[in-house]
């Protein structure tokens, strides 16, 4: 049983304002939590709190790669 938590969108929010538009989240532990963390950008961009600017999941290493910017 999985014991680690989800990433809620406040997490997301913070690690994106601290990446400067480039982030890279490697912590992902499978297919299914990289789309949800890509799932959770989405929402952000449809609350009007960034811009996704575009998003991919990397599967060799498996990783979520996000380029955001700040809503004008």
């Amino acid at each position: 049983m999985k014991t680690k938590e989800k990433m809620s969108k406040e997490e997301l929010l913070n690690q994106i304002k601290n990446s400067n538009g480039s982030l890279e989240i490697s912590s992902v532990s499978s297919t299914e939590e990289g789309e949800e963390v890509i799932a959770l950008a989405k929402q952000l961009e449809f609350e009007g709190k960034i811009v996704l600017l575009e998003y991919c999941l990397d599967k060799k290493p498996l990783a979520v790669s996000l380029k955001t910017k700040d809503p004008d």
